[in-house]
């Protein structure tokens, strides 16, 4: 991996942290009504599912920088089968309806922001594993990137 490839690495997770700490911070961080908290709760799930897939299949836990090193093996089942990044769309799902739904427009274009740097990563993420795993272009044409059926 080269320095350039590094830092880019570097500078998507910290624009990553940064958006989600201001969740956390300016909030609401749980969706007003049964809908946005049911989407929330699915995000959970999704995530706890793909940590532990990820987690069991790596023999520890996994890395939050979007570069495999020498221990990462190609994961391709759990809720890898169907999204390629499933973290990503957990994120989205916690995240956005707890922003979406009060009307503020800075919250939604934090959001977007957020959805921006997400994709941004795992475009980057993707061209790393692509050359690393020998088996990740066969990966890519049977699973979505992010949303079945939409991206």
């Amino acid at each position: 991996m080269t320095r350039w490839q590094r830092f880019t690495g570097q500078a998507l997770v910290a624009a990553q942290f940064a958006l989600l700490g201001v969740w956390l911070v300016a909030g609401p961080r749980i969706a007003i009504g049964i809908v946005g908290q049911s989407v929330q709760a699915v995000g959970l799930a999704v995530a706890l599912w793909a940590f532990a897939v990820m987690s069991i299949a790596q023999g520890h836990l996994f890395r939050i920088a979007p570069d495999p090193s020498g221990h990462s093996r190609l994961v391709t089942w759990g809720p890898y089968r169907w999204v390629r990044h499933p973290m990503y769309l957990s994120i989205l799902l916690v995240v956005g309806p707890s922003w979406l739904v009060d009307g503020m427009t800075w919250r939604a274009g934090a959001f977007a922001a957020l959805a921006v740097v997400l994709v941004a990563k795992l475009t980057f993420e993707e061209h790393l594993l692509v050359r690393y795993f020998t088996g990740y272009a066969a990966y890519r044409t049977r699973s979505a990137r992010l949303v079945p059926g939409v991206f």
